[in-house]
């Protein structure tokens, strides 16, 4: 109303005076103003409220981490604390398609990977995923049912853990010497689960009549490394070996095992490879710096 009211006077008063614009205009900015200022204290009215402590009313613990990190295949564990709860609800939910997942004890999803753990007496309620997948990463909401409303906001992203095997991606090992891999997985946990070493599609027998197979197993929060002994290496331990770790990408590397003669063709076909390379490149670079025919 104040709008079409003002525009109307506006019309009036281009027709009949140019002073009475300036005016006019300051008018329609009050008008705006006005009912930004209403817009403002409708949005005050209806502002999220996130608890506040040394209240009667429910509120979230400041020490609550919000961002929480989690591997693919392993349990994802998103925290919320809430302090003078009462008889109020806790709630989570899925912001991406605003899916209840779970209201206090009780889950509200179908997906059985989804559960709340809410240890007795205590003012934790954590939403639980097992195992974890790149699709739910995102961000979950704590809600509590006050009113107003106050929820708490937690991202979680998802990562896959790689394994990744030192050194070439082919290996020649001389018979008779020790076969030695070290497989590396970066992690943001000590728990990769049981890692795997498999030649082809054989897993390793440690305990097989051949004798001689082993590993080493070293865990840190930044890594875990299994390294993977074969002694008395023989033609038939040729083959592609694979680190597999349960919580991560695998990792292969050829192994060929070669006596002496086959070993010294090896490297003479390299030094070959090599030096007809260096050839190649050399002629190239003379034929450029030969001078070229004087013009007649």
């Amino acid at each position: 109303m104040c709008v079409t009211t003002t525009m109307t006077a506006a019309m009036t008063a281009t027709i009949t005076a140019a002073p009475t614009i300036a005016a006019i205009l300051t008018a329609l900015l009050l008008c705006l103003s006005t009912t930004k200022g209403q817009e403002s204290e409708e949005g005050e009215r209806h502002e999220i409220t996130w608890g506040r402590p040394n209240t009667n009313t429910a509120y979230f613990d400041d020490d609550t981490p919000t961002n929480v990190t989690a591997v693919v295949g392993q349990k994802a564990t998103l925290p919320c604390q809430v302090i003078n709860l009462d008889k109020k609800d806790v709630s989570w939910i899925r912001q991406r398609d605003l899916h209840i997942l779970t209201v206090g004890i009780f889950t509200y999803t179908s997906d059985d990977r989804f559960k709340v753990y809410h240890p007795e007496d205590s003012n934790e309620w954590y939403l639980e995923i097992s195992p974890v997948t790149f699709r739910d990463a995102g961000v979950y909401e704590c809600q509590v049912s006050t009113s107003p409303k106050v929820f708490l906001p937690i991202l979680l992203t998802v990562e896959v853990q790689q394994a990744r095997i030192q050194g070439p991606k082919e290996v020649y090992i001389q018979s008779g010497s020790t076969i030695k891999l070290t497989c590396i997985v970066n992690t943001h946990s000590e728990n990769v689960g049981a890692v795997t070493w498999f030649r082809d599609t054989n897993e390793l027998d440690y305990d097989s009549p051949r004798g001689g197979v082993s590993i080493e197993i070293e865990k840190t929060p930044a890594k875990t490394t299994s390294k993977l002994f074969l002694t008395r290496a023989m033609k038939g331990d040729s083959g592609n070996y694979t680190c597999a770790p349960q919580f991560a990408d695998a990792a292969s590397v050829v192994v060929h095992v070669v006596n002496g003669e086959e070993s010294a063709a090896v490297h003479t076909a390299g030094s070959s490879c090599v030096c007809s390379s260096v050839l190649v490149v050399t002629g190239c670079l003379l034929l450029l710096l030969l001078p070229g025919p004087r013009p007649s």
